[in-house]
């Protein structure tokens, strides 16, 4: 699905959305305005259908508390509510091998689980996590598509051969240490956060890459998101840029303002409006017409009334979360685009 968010859209789909489409997974999910940084774009979501604080922050009660094996990690909710994995979190620790989940989770409050389909993410490294105190990190896009397909499959290499072709893709060494990208590029996956940053309320966001949806991502409240946004901004969405200037191709370019004729500081007030205005109708339309994709969804955990789904939709894949009835989380990537 490919979209140019500033180009003239006037076609207008409100559809009520049926359970088997995407729209159902955008319910009480509305547009802000778009951000754009080179060839990386960001239209935030606010609302949800989720009562606040139903879910532990991600950040606050999730840790790894060990790894006993290669491709085997611990991950304990110290909340006192529920707390859900965001899909993919990994962590980088100093002086141990570094990992990474193939998939979400639900954890109940106080809960400690052992993944034993996790990978490792640094080929050479010796020794084991004990603790980390670090943030976690989500592993790249181009990454998911892989990651997703090994869940379930308990081999702590497996994800290393796309790790190497995802390093040379940025110019780096051709090896499956992960954190190549983070030595080589920390000050630029800094630079994008601080251009796409989160804003207030936000609960989700639509990611672009020149233009086309490359991933949807909602959380249950603003809270949620405040936790998950630096690193799944720096760390999942930013190397898409990076992987873009490295093989020289050219951003898109959005509309740009008007300057010509301006007689007054009210006339730009007034065109810079209309421009925003203009960006926000179209990224609606952009919302309503993924809405109409259809999904299909199989069940992968059931905890009370927390359900956890593996999704397809279209060009689509991810997982999500359901609270009851009610759209918790989720997190959906582009397989087409940047796979390696």
């Amino acid at each position: 699905m490919k979209m140019n968010l500033w180009k003239n859209l006037t076609d207008q789909h409100p559809t009520q959305a049926k359970e088997n489409q995407l729209g159902r997974l955008l319910k009480d999910r509305k547009v802000g305005q778009p951000l754009r940084y080179g060839h990386l774009g960001m239209i935030p979501l606010f609302g949800s259908e989720c009562t606040k604080a139903q879910y532990a922050l991600p950040e606050t009660a999730l840790s790894l508390t060990k790894v006993t094996n290669y491709g085997q990690m611990i991950l304990k909710n110290s909340g006192n509510r529920p707390a859900i994995v965001p899909l993919n979190l990994g962590y980088f620790q100093l002086g141990a091998q570094n990992h990474a989940m193939c998939t979400s989770w639900v954890l109940n409050a106080g809960e400690e689980r052992e993944f034993k389909d996790a990978c490792c993410i640094q080929e050479s490294q010796g020794g084991y996590i004990k603790e980390s105190d670090d943030r976690f990190i989500v592993l790249p896009h181009s990454l998911r598509k892989a990651a997703l397909a090994l869940k379930g499959k308990e081999e702590y290499g497996k994800l290393w051969q796309s790790i190497t072709t995802f390093n040379t893709q940025l110019g780096l060494k051709a090896r499956g240490h992960l954190d190549e990208m983070k030595q080589a590029f920390q000050p630029e996956l800094l630079q994008t956060v601080y251009h796409l940053e989160p804003q207030p309320e936000q609960t989700g966001a639509i990611f672009l890459l020149n233009d086309e949806i490359v991933g949807i991502e909602l959380a249950p409240d603003a809270a949620f998101w405040a936790e998950l946004h630096t690193p799944l901004v720096m760390y999942c969405y930013a190397p898409l840029r990076l992987a873009e200037a490295y093989a020289q191709r050219s951003a898109t370019k959005g509309e740009a303002l008007n300057v010509q004729g301006l007689t007054s500081f009210k006339m730009l007030k007034e065109r810079y409006e209309a421009l925003q205005h203009k960006r926000v109708k179209t990224a609606e339309t952009m919302l309503n017409d993924l809405g109409e994709v259809t999904y299909s969804s199989t069940k992968e955990q059931e905890n009370k009334e927390h359900r956890l789904f593996t999704v397809r939709a279209g060009a689509f894949a991810g997982q999500m979360v359901m609270h009851g009835n009610q759209m918790a989380y989720a997190s959906l990537f582009n397989e087409k685009v940047a796979v390696v």
